[in-house]
């Protein structure tokens, strides 16, 4: 067709090219909105859908299965027969019904009555008083005679509507009595039947019905869907968005449907029931329910996010999991997020911003393990981690080793290579690593340590022993490592394997090889007075006698190590020495200046300026004492307050590419081989990696990772803390300090710790278990004891060792369980005890019908004792903790063997007394032993 007059195209081929167009448009939109309208996570809750309906069909056969058919007919037939006779009675109740409407009538008309005369009563009570006060006394008395007359009246109204009441009352109880068989059946089959009924009605909500596909269809979805994304604004967390801290928002809940629904415990994700959902999270009456935490709190991630399975930035903890999303979901590492989801093994991590201030998180298992590994390997010494200050340093101090160890001889091969030596050691590894391995290296590496050794040795105080050791019985001095309590902080090489594996305690070091290392005279004092040598120790005394400081002296000094003994470490070369000078010296100086000055130095000079120089930079001083070493020098590391917090663009993944760009693999990577990073980067030997090798298990990594995790920066508003109260803060100072001093490794505290009990066999011969400590003991007498240690239990060989604890330290810990029981301070222990007439007689007789001198021997009798000293109780227990333990002694203790006589304060321990009352007898008892008691402590053992 030509072009028409003014056209610059052919109409016609225009409009075919708009036609098409217009369709490709068409579909263009409608590929859109579908695209918008098919989201993965609505194929979720379809999926959720039919799994819900098979478990509540799953429901209803099983409920179906509890209904007996017969029990259904014979109510329903019964309801059919009952309904028979209201049929009967149908004229009857017609006319009990038309009796009860007259009634009816008769009440509303007295209401009327009653109304009207209240109102005319009012009406004159006014008018009298008015009267009255203003003196009008014949007025007065004329509205008197009206106002008695109206009362009297609404006095009879009210009589008479009472009259009509119960009338009507009565006959609507006869009336109820034609289909009370009725009712009474029906309400019968309605409870048969509940459960299935609320089942059915479950099941009608996941019924697909014509009514649920238009709630659900495009263009109409957005007025009442039942396909919707499922939100929660939480206001006990928060996120930081663009330097603004706004409520976290989460619509996790969108795919993990029944996340807090109980009864899918079994289904795969997303689709399980969320783990401990009624005592951890998510349940309404959990610790952490839904509406107030959410799930971001606890595993971060981007919970505003939906729309696939990558939306969220879920972390695979596994590369199996990792392996299995890709192929399943089509997963990615997600990129310049905010907050990556943490992998599931390391969720615990998110405990710590929340629970500050607290030693142990409750449930959080291995996170507590993280964080006394961090304690044990003495992490907080090279770095700094807030909340951490209160632990001293965690290596041996060094300024009178020249006592301790033989020679230094054995310093230089124990810092080349500890592991050689012990296994065990939790001192670190710095030399013989993938980044300083080469030969060129080793030799420079050879000279530091020797004038490190040299430094250590030569800055070192003389030391000269208390005891000198004489011999002794090694079979018995195994013997007293086993059974006193050594083992509760220290595994012992050669000893029943029970102890090292069962209790496994890591608080003190391995001991192994002890005799190729140390002085057997600076052994046996340490054994005896360990602050004689370091006034900084926790070790404590346990009052060892000499025999048994030089049997324990002649077994460890037995432990040898032959090859480490026959280790010549290679001597100091000067010329690398200097080499190694001059390059700290013209750090900051020419070259020549450098030389000049080493110059000016003698050999010994040299030798110490570089065993300063390596001391610092290794970071020596981080961890010990070193003479020469300010104390509050800063420590060598970074500071770890906020690592779990660190962009991962921080962290230097070298050009290790087996490592995934995330902060958890680094960190896990760092821990597992410090010295990584430097594989396949040319450095100065100056500038290699410096972090040592604790060559930790895979275990210990995971647990570590998971506590530096959670040193986060987040900020938590204070409603979504758990904040202490008075008594939790007390107990959370003193809990710094039995941790410190290691008191769980003998004591089972309130369900914690005791590890020493897992390797005997009855629990009873081991420490006492401390359940609600500060309920059952006085804190005066807590306090005396703790700094003169005295006999309660003389048939226990485990001993109560004599800690050289401070005055602040003993009142923090008698705080610390004092506030955990929730207890006052003090109670009389010299009050006057009072009785009530025949009382003390029959606390006499249950003395002795209970036979308590059987096993309290003690001041009764020479026999050995079973049982605590009775004469001793007045000033160590309190009397109603005492009436709590006789009411139900194995509530406390399950492995007492106290006799339970009361039955737990229901049954009469001794027919006859005190009219059978279980309370009065267990009082009076209490009061029996009390008078009896001394005023006194026994006499304390001696101090070492």
């Amino acid at each position: 067709m030509k072009k028409e007059p003014g056209m610059a195209y052919n109409t016609k081929t225009l409009n075919r090219i708009f036609a098409v167009l217009s369709v490709v448009f068409l579909f263009v939109v409608i590929w859109m909105v579908m695209d918008d309208y098919i989201r993965p996570w609505k194929k979720v809750q379809l999926d959720g859908l039919q799994i819900k309906r098979e478990a509540t069909l799953a429901k209803l056969s099983e409920v179906e299965a509890q209904i007996k058919p017969e029990e259904v007919k014979a109510l329903e037939e019964k309801i059919d027969a009952s309904k028979a006779v209201v049929e009967t009675k149908k004229q009857d109740i017609k006319k009990l019904e038309e009796k009860l409407s007259d009634v009816q009538k008769k009440i509303y008309a007295q209401n009327m009555y009653v109304g009207s005369v209240g109102s005319n009563k009012g009406a004159y009570q006014f008018n009298y008083e008015h009267a009255v006060k203003f003196n009008q006394t014949s007025a007065a008395i004329k509205y008197k005679v009206e106002l008695d007359k109206y009362k009297q009246l609404e006095t009879d109204a009210k009589d008479a509507r009472k009259s009509l009441e119960q009338e009507e009352r009565n006959i609507k109880s006869e009336i109820a009595k034609f289909s009370a068989d009725v009712d009474q059946t029906e309400k019968d089959l309605k409870s048969l039947l509940g459960a299935k009924n609320r089942t059915l009605i479950a099941l009608k909500k996941t019924d697909k019905d014509p009514i649920w596909l238009m709630r659900n269809a495009p263009f109409i979805d957005y007025l009442d869907p039942t396909i919707k994304i499922h939100q929660v604004v939480i206001d006990n967390a928060l996120d930081d968005r663009y330097f603004q801290h706004v409520p976290k928002v989460d619509r996790c809940t969108t795919c993990h449907v029944f996340a807090d629904q109980a009864g899918f415990e079994n289904q795969p994700n997303p689709f399980k029931t969320h783990p401990n959902l009624d005592t951890l999270a998510v349940g309404v009456s959990s610790a952490h329910p839904m509406k107030d935490f959410g799930c971001t709190s606890c595993h971060s991630g981007e919970g505003q996010r939906v729309n696939d399975f990558n939306s969220p930035a879920h972390i695979p903890d596994s590369e199996e999991k990792k392996q299995a999303w890709i192929k399943k979901y089509n997963w990615h590492e997600p990129h310049k997020l905010p907050s990556m989801m943490l992998p599931l093994k390391y969720t615990e991590a998110s405990c710590v911003k929340c629970h500050t201030g607290v030693e142990r998180v409750p449930t959080a298992a291995k996170l507590n393990d993280g964080r006394e590994l961090i304690e044990q390997y003495g992490c907080y010494g090279c770095h700094k981690i807030e909340g951490w200050d209160h632990l001293k340093k965690p290596g041996p101090m060094l300024t009178s080793i020249k006592g301790k160890v033989k020679n230094v001889e054995f310093l230089k091969n124990w810092i080349w290579s500890p592991h050689s030596f012990n296994p065990l050691s939790k001192m670190p590894a710095f030399f013989n690593q993938v980044n300083n391995s080469k030969p060129e290296f080793q030799k420079l590496n050879i000279t530091e340590v020797n004038a490190m050794a040299e430094y250590i040795w030569n800055k070192s105080a003389d030391y000269k022993a208390l005891d000198k050791f004489t011999g002794g019985d090694s079979a018995k001095g195994k013997e007293l490592i086993e059974k006193i309590g050594c083992v509760s902080c220290h595994q012992v090489e050669g000893i029943d394997d029970k102890y090292n594996n069962q209790v496994a305690s890591r608080k003190g070091p391995y001991l192994t090889g002890t005799g190729s290392k140390v002085d057997a005279d600076w052994l046996v004092t340490w054994l005896k007075k360990p602050n004689h040598y370091s006034k900084e120790t926790i070790m404590p005394s346990f009052r060892l006698t000499d025999k048994e400081a030089g049997d324990i002296t002649a077994y460890l000094m037995g432990l040898k190590n032959k090859v480490f003994e026959e280790m010549k470490f290679e001597a100091l070369d000067p010329v690398l020495r200097d080499q190694i000078l001059i390059d700290y010296f013209s750090q900051f100086s020419p070259v020549a200046d450098a030389k000049k000055k080493l110059a000016e130095m003698t050999d010994d000079q040299r030798n110490h300026e570089l065993g300063y120089r390596s001391i610092s930079k290794y970071g020596c001083y981080s961890c010990h004492t070193v003479d020469g070493f300010e104390p509050d020098r800063a420590p060598i590391g970074p500071e770890l307050t906020n690592v779990g917090s660190k962009p991962v663009e921080q962290f230097g993944f070298g050009i290790q590419k087996d490592v995934p760009h995330t902060r958890h693999n680094w960190i896990a990577a760092h821990l597992k081989e410090p010295a990584r990073w430097d594989i396949g980067i040319p450095k100065e030997f100056g500038d290699i990696n410096k972090m040592p090798n604790f060559y930790l298990s895979d275990k210990e990594i995971e647990s570590i990772t998971t506590a530096l995790l959670g040193q986060v920066s987040d900020k938590v508003p204070m409603k979504g803390r758990k904040n202490l109260n008075a008594n939790e803060d007390l107990a959370e100072k003193g809990k710094k300090i039995t941790n410190k001093y290691n008191c769980e490794g003998c004591h089972k505290i309130d369900g914690r710790g005791g590890d020493l009990v897992k390797a005997l066999d009855d629990p009873s011969e081991g420490a006492p278990y401390l359940v609600k400590q500060g309920h059952r003991v006085q804190t005066d007498w807590f306090y005396n004891f703790l700094k003169n240690v005295h006999p309660i239990r003389p048939w226990v060989k485990v001993r109560m060792p004599s800690f050289n604890f401070t005055n602040d330290e003993i009142n923090t810990i008698v705080t610390y369980f004092q506030a955990e029981a929730g207890q006052v301070t003090f109670e009389d222990a010299h009050q006057k005890i009072t009785w009530e007439p025949g009382e003390k007689e029959a606390a006499k007789k249950l003395f002795n019908e209970l036979a308590c001198t059987s096993c309290h021997t003690g001041g009764f009798s020479k026999e050995e004792a079973q049982a605590p000293n009775l004469f001793y109780v007045k000033k160590r227990l309190r009397m109603s903790w005492v009436e709590k333990w006789f009411e139900n002694p194995q509530a406390i203790l399950e492995y007492t063997a106290m006799p339970n006589f009361w039955d737990g304060g229901k049954a009469s321990a001794v027919p006859g007394v005190l009219n059978d009352d279980p309370k009065k007898q267990m009082k009076a008892l209490t009061k029996y032993i009390f008078e009896m008691g001394y005023d006194r402590d026994p006499e304390a053992f001696r101090k070492e």
